[in-house]
């Protein structure tokens, strides 16, 4: 688009670019004016009260206005047909310019000059260059005329030096008028720019998104090969070591290589961390594609939680009071959230934790799940960096073991994902875990499940 704008005309200087403008504001420019007459219009004809108080003849002034009102309504209502709105411009300025002859005739054949009506026609100008939305050449030519009849008439009436002052003043208001109308065409122009450059760049960055999206799916797709790929070979590898391990100290052979034997441990242990490690990582960016998704549904929490119940080892006792009815949220994340937690408990099994859980329901449509254990303490440090996003992490050799923590990460990345948040309190012989589910609406409360006993095991 050629940007230039024409000195004299306030315009694009380049045909294309002014008709892309003009169809760019032509809507909004025939409301604006419909509008603005609709409005003025019956002001117009108000004066008539004026008239039957200031002039003698006042008869003749009411008609003249009269007609100038119904005749301008034709004209407004010719806007509603398709041939005549597409020259709305042109329209509203015929009906300006009879507006201001009729003042002018009013002051040619029933007023005096000491009457002062040329003030309407500088209210005129007015109307024309700052309400109406017409072109600057148009609002000039509008204007032009006021002002030419005008003369024409003040310098037939016998009072010159009044006819001089008036023609001034009238002149001035011209003048000031044109150089409104002048400027609020190159602003509306350069607006016009400035939208058109906005545009292109909301296009642009939405081609960047779409770029982002597909890296995202890629991403995904190369997570998900992975696993295709890893997951057979890994059992295959896992099958054969502890098929090695059995041979190695079954009862056939009675003096087993201990070198061996703690050789095919150790295949067989790395074999299934690298297994877990590859399973959790997906599953931790899986989350990205649900929230992608946004598939929001009712969710029971209770019913959950007695899920979580079921998944735990044997040897882990729990304890749930209270309920915290449903929420609405994004049911996958929830379930992914309390698959991972069980995972982490079970992967501490040996510790024999007992899990003491209490639900609630805040005024403000939050529900809370409060996790009392008596496993290790995590410090607040450790905490942090076990829950700290994988795109955050600044050193992945930092973590002691054979598997990158990935449990209580994936638990704080579900917990954000709808819109809740996940929170950790040290205690002298345990921990704190508090789950907090929060959006838009909190369903019905519902009543603690059954199957939720005071004390449940396994």
């Amino acid at each position: 688009m050629h940007a230039k704008l024409n000195n004299w005309t306030a315009q694009f200087a380049s045909p294309e670019s002014e008709k892309a403008y003009q169809a760019f504001v032509a809507e909004r420019d025939q409301q604006n004016n419909s509008l603005v007459l609709l409005v003025g219009l019956p002001i117009f004809a108000l004066y008539s009260v004026l008239d039957i108080g200031t002039l003698e003849v006042w008869k003749g002034a009411v008609l003249l206005r009269s007609a100038a009102v119904v005749l301008c309504f034709a004209l407004l209502l010719s806007l509603r047909a398709d041939l005549f709105s597409k020259k709305h411009e042109l329209i509203t300025m015929i009906a300006v310019v009879i507006l201001g002859l009729t003042i002018n005739m009013i002051i040619y054949k029933y007023a005096a000059l000491k009457h002062s009506y040329y003030v309407g026609l500088v209210q005129g100008c007015v109307f024309t260059c700052f309400l109406l939305r017409i072109s600057f050449i148009k609002s000039v030519l509008a204007m032009t005329s006021f002002l030419a009849v005008f003369t024409a008439i003040v310098y037939a009436k016998a009072m010159v030096g009044e006819a001089y002052l008036q023609v001034i003043v009238l002149t001035t208001m011209v003048i000031v008028c044109a150089i409104g109308s002048y400027m609020f065409q190159r602003f509306r122009r350069n607006d016009f720019q400035k939208a058109l450059i906005i545009d292109n760049q909301n296009q642009q960055l939405n081609v960047l998104l779409d770029d982002v999206r597909r890296d995202h799916e890629r991403k995904l797709a190369a997570m998900n090969m992975l696993v295709h790929f890893v997951k057979t070979p890994l059992h295959q590898i896992n099958g054969f070591s502890e098929i090695l391990m059995s041979g190695l100290v079954g009862e056939e052979n009675t003096t087993p290589d201990d070198g061996c034997v703690e050789s095919a441990r150790y295949i067989k242990d790395a074999t299934t961390n690298l297994s877990n490690s590859v399973n959790r990582l997906l599953t931790y960016h899986r989350l990205d594609e649900i929230e992608r998704q946004n598939e929001f549904d009712n969710v029971s929490i209770d019913e959950q939680l007695c899920d979580f119940s079921d998944m735990l080892d044997s040897d882990i006792s729990i304890k749930i009071e209270g309920s915290a009815g449903a929420v609405n949220t994004v049911p996958v994340a929830v379930k992914t959230l309390f698959e991972s937690l069980s995972t982490f408990y079970n992967d501490i099994a040996r510790e024999a934790p007992s899990l003491d859980i209490v639900l609630s329901v805040e005024a403000n449509a939050a529900a809370w799940v409060i996790i009392r254990d008596n496993c290790a303490a995590l410090t607040p440090e450790e905490f942090l960096e076990d829950t700290k996003p994988l795109t955050k992490i600044d050193n992945y050799l930092t973590s002691a073991g054979s598997e990158m923590p990935m449990m209580l990460r994936t638990v704080a990345r579900a917990a954000e994902l709808i819109g809740g948040r996940f929170e950790h309190e040290p205690l002298a012989d345990g921990n704190v875990f508090k789950i907090r589910f929060l959006h838009d609406s909190l369903t019905s409360r519902v009543e603690p499940m059954s199957g939720l006993k005071p004390a449940l095991a396994g």
